[in-house]
């Protein structure tokens, strides 16, 4: 029973870390103090709304309960530390604030004990570091006024904003608003149309009125809202909060949550949730793994606000860099692009962390001419995502001034189902294994936003995509290093590379792409590693490291041995060997085995198993894994000089046809292929076909083998006309289809498989 008492203190102790983080521990263990959010959990709050929120509600009497729920769970979830606080020796050092709209604590100058206490409270979800965001733009010469009065800036031209304003759609009715440095409320641009009335909060100096130091917000709500032809919807009304001075502090940014959810007075006082806005414009964000507003974002969509991020300006970064909160899929997250529907170069590319398409939809961001706060007549041109932004952010408030009561998921289908594709162009670049010409990607989105279109066009239901295609790396890290066996360095232009490398080599597991080794100008180095676990790394400022979820397994039966790792039970027999590696001979040779587990004992032991029981921890030990090694790829039947036209996703180069198996093997949603002078076109499926001399296709079957005279029951999607050697491309080009069954001309679609059933008449199959 000791034994058990120990191992629940542990695995307790264990627990009340876990719930700090690592830059939290540093502090604590340099300084003995740190500055902390307390982070508590708030389901509850959101769960009591929604129960006690009558059917029919007006949107104010929706706000009112939600900020009540909110307000309440604050006060009984932070109860326990604000006893702990009072009763904190030295406390008047420790400065205490409070956030209830996503239930939060700041406490600056913590000692560790207060800390560790904290931690152990069951309400307490996670302590970790204040965060602090940035505005990125570039700037050009700011230009006079009278240079271009009442000409219409080319964003707004681009997306056809004045096509609606010619039909009396301006974004009357509509309230937008703006997290960002503040605005210039007296510019020529804005004055006209800033709603007064709890018009403006500034958490950092509780001004009165509007001001803008900085410039950045005065351009973003001019591109939004301005006058003059620099804004999308120049008769919707602004208002504002400050949550940025040059830098975005997270308590700041926080508090213009909670005033944007309902608006109070300059003090905070008197709210009044009937002033809340209907779209919220956010030019701020920076890359990041923890997702810490989620729950802030959650309040404003259960509010009916429509949150619009920028995706941030790491383009150069490669693949995998969307900003947070933009990286959230609670809100739309915003590319950039130039006069010429190019990407530009700055934007952020996705996925996100999460392996979430990301931007939604891209918009023009690059020498957006826009009100500046120098002056009440003064304009300049700025370029970036926070300059996209707006665009998006006044897009929505024509649309909703057309479409009084839209939902965001109405809002959001109708941008994404209308936007420009056929004039962009793309950088030679795909990411998240997406080609650059499909659409949506995690370069443009769904396309450039077209305003016009996503108004006038009837009501559509939500376009069909496929799912994204599993990440080759995760859990990316910043700054860091892992320690480990390097098996090569290679110079690389940006650590997308390295993703691919390390795939594609045998024993890489991991990763970290440095810029330090000069004697490499076109990028940086990639070095390749076989870590083992737990993974150990270092602080390296610049460096990039991830892991390789599914790492490529040497040539071998058993694959990549499992270190430290030991199954109990199911002995077959024992050999002796000095190495781990040459037990899976062993194995293979002995019937009945199908893993080992390997032991240092007696100058090593293979001991040899029937079954896998329970996994233990075994310091030294090494598992591994009897598994049939995959055999060669198969494509269909070669069709020689029939090209497959249309449907393309992708090209490669390609010596001879029969490369272009390999290839579209290894492309998540090809499943054809025409190869034409080196080249394969790797395609959706075959379609329409053309005799055309020299052209080599063929179909590239991706599921099970057919299960003759069985019918697969129920589970019905829908039903095509097809060939039985369609029906798999046909199945995994539908969105939700995980099998089919075939029979006199018609593919028969099925959510998944089912029961079966015979029946001399059909084919079936699955997607594998």
């Amino acid at each position: 029973m000791v034994q058990y008492h120990f191992v629940a203190l542990a695995a307790a102790a264990t627990a009340v870390t876990a719930k700090i983080s690592v830059q939290v521990h540093r502090n604590l263990e340099v300084a003995k103090q740190s500055n902390v959010v307390v982070k508590f959990y708030s389901d509850e709050a959101h769960d009591t709304h929604r129960r006690r929120l009558k059917a029919g509600a007006s949107r104010t009497e929706t706000i009112e309960s939600l900020v009540d729920s909110l307000k309440e769970h604050t006060n009984t979830s932070q109860a326990s530390v604000k006893s702990l606080l009072a009763n904190q020796v030295e406390s008047t050092a420790v400065e205490v604030a409070t956030t209830w709209i996503d239930c939060s604590m700041y406490i600056n100058n913590a000692p560790d004990d207060l800390v560790q206490k904290i931690a152990a409270l069951p309400e307490v979800e996670s302590i970790y570091e204040p965060v602090a965001m940035a505005l990125d733009e570039t700037k050009s010469d700011d230009i006079p006024a009278s240079a271009v009065n009442e000409v219409i800036e080319w964003g707004i031209e681009k997306i056809q904003a004045p096509a609606l304003w010619a039909n009396g759609i301006k974004g009357d009715g509509i309230v937008v608003a703006n997290i960002d440095t503040g605005v210039r409320y007296t510019h020529e641009a804005l004055k006209s149309n800033w709603r007064s009335e709890y018009g403006w909060f500034d958490p950092y100096d509780k001004t009165e009125l509007p001001n803008d130091r900085w410039g950045h917000g005065t351009h973003v709500m001019g591109t939004m809202v301005g006058t003059q032809g620099i804004g999308v919807a120049p008769n919707a009304k602004w208002i504002a909060c400050k949550g940025c001075n040059y830098v975005c502090q997270q308590h700041m940014l926080v508090k213009c949550a909670e005033f944007l959810l309902c608006p109070h007075d300059k003090d905070g006082n008197n709210p009044d949730c009937s002033k809340a806005p209907h779209v919220i414009n956010n030019s701020w964000g920076a890359h990041g793994t923890k997702f810490w507003i989620e729950g802030l974002l959650t309040s404003w969509r259960g509010a009916g606000i429509i949150p619009v991020f920028n995706n941030g300006n790491d383009g150069f970064e490669g693949c995998a860099y969307s900003n947070y909160p933009a990286a959230s899929p609670q809100v739309i997250a915003v590319g950039s692009t130039s006069s010429s529907d190019a990407l530009a170069s700055g934007s952020s590319l996705g996925p996100s962390v999460r392996n979430r398409l990301k931007p939604d939809i891209s918009a023009p961001g690059l020498n957006i001419y826009s009100a500046t706060s120098d002056n009440d007549g003064s304009f300049s041109f700025l370029s970036g995502t926070s300059m996209a932004t707006p665009h998006v952010s006044g897009a929505i408030a024509l649309y909703l001034s057309a479409n009084e009561g839209a939902t965001y998921d109405q809002v959001y289908t109708a941008l994404t189902n209308n936007v420009d594709t056929n004039t962009l162009s793309p950088p030679d670049k795909s990411c998240g294994g997406i080609p650059n010409t499909q659409y949506p990607n995690n370069l443009f989105g769904y396309g450039r936003l077209n305003v016009f279109k996503a108004v006038t066009a009837p009501p559509s239901t939500p376009r069909p995509t496929l799912p994204p295609p599993p990440p080759k790396c995760a859990l990316w890290m910043l700054d860091t290093d892992y320690i480990g066996e390097d098996i090569k360095a290679l110079p690389f232009r940006s650590s997308d590379d390295c993703c691919d490398e390390c795939d594609n080599t045998p024993k890489c597991n991991a990763f970290t792409y440095t810029y330090d080794n000069s004697t490499y100008d076109i990028g940086g180095t990639c070095w390749l590693k076989a870590v083992d676990e737990p993974v150990v790394s270092v602080y390296k400022e610049g460096s990039k490291s991830a892991r390789v979820l599914n790492p490529t397994k040497p040539s071998t039966a058993c694959g990549t041995l499992a270190v430290n790792t030991h199954y109990i039970g199911g002995d077959l027999a024992s050999t002796k060997q000095a190495t781990a590696e040459s037990c899976c001979a062993d194995c293979e040779n002995t019937p009945g085995c199908k893993l080992f587990v390997w032991s240092n004992d007696d100058g090593g032991t293979c001991w040899l198993k029937h079954t896998k029981g329970a996994k233990v921890t075994a310091i030294g030990a090494k598992a591994g894994l009897l598994q049939a090694l995959p055999g060669p790829l198969s494509c269909g039947n070669i069709e020689w000089n029939m090209d497959f036209l249309g449907k393309n996703i992708a090209q490669v180069s390609a010596g001879q046809p029969a490369d272009c198996c390999a290839a579209c093997h290894s492309n998540q949603v090809c499943n054809a292929y025409s190869w034409l002078g080196g080249v394969c076109y790797l395609k959706r499926r075959r379609a329409v076909t053309k005799l055309t001399s020299g052209v080599v296709s063929a179909r590239v079957d991706k599921c099970s083998a057919l299960e003759s005279d069985v019918y697969y029951v129920g589970n019905d999607l829908s039903d095509v006309k097809a060939d039985l050697a369609d029906c798999c491309a046909i199945c995994r080009e539908t969105s939700g289809c995980g099998a089919f069954s075939w029979a006199s001309g018609v593919c028969y679609l099925k959510s998944y498989k089912g029961a079966s059933r015979a029946n001399a008449t059909f084919n079936s199959a699955v997607v594998i």
